[in-house]
């Protein structure tokens, strides 16, 4: 749909997000905020992610679902996992 309204209300509004999608180049996507920006829920706490955590972390290295991943990333989820690996579903 297409509306005419101005993006800096939008983006001013703490209850909305503003984003893109790579499935949908170049259109806006507004929907509403999943929780207030600046706040962090409790359930997040854990995967903050401190300044210069993995700092000089550089290259790209073969992820869980082998996928090439970058290595901060890679480093980050070893920090914040503690190195456990999610659990297989029963039924695979």
């Amino acid at each position: 749909m297409k509306m005419s309204v101005s993006i800096a209300d939008i983006m001013a509004d703490r209850n909305l997000s503003v984003t893109t999608s790579p499935f949908a180049p170049g259109k806006t996507i507004i929907k509403r905020a999943s929780f207030p920006k600046g706040e962090t829920p409790a359930h997040l706490e854990g995967y903050l992610i401190t300044k210069g955590e993995c700092k000089g972390k550089t290259g790209v290295v073969v992820g869980p679902r082998g996928n090439p991943i970058p290595n901060t990333a890679a480093c980050v989820r070893e920090k914040h996992l503690g190195g456990k690996k999610k659990s297989k579903k029963a039924s695979e």
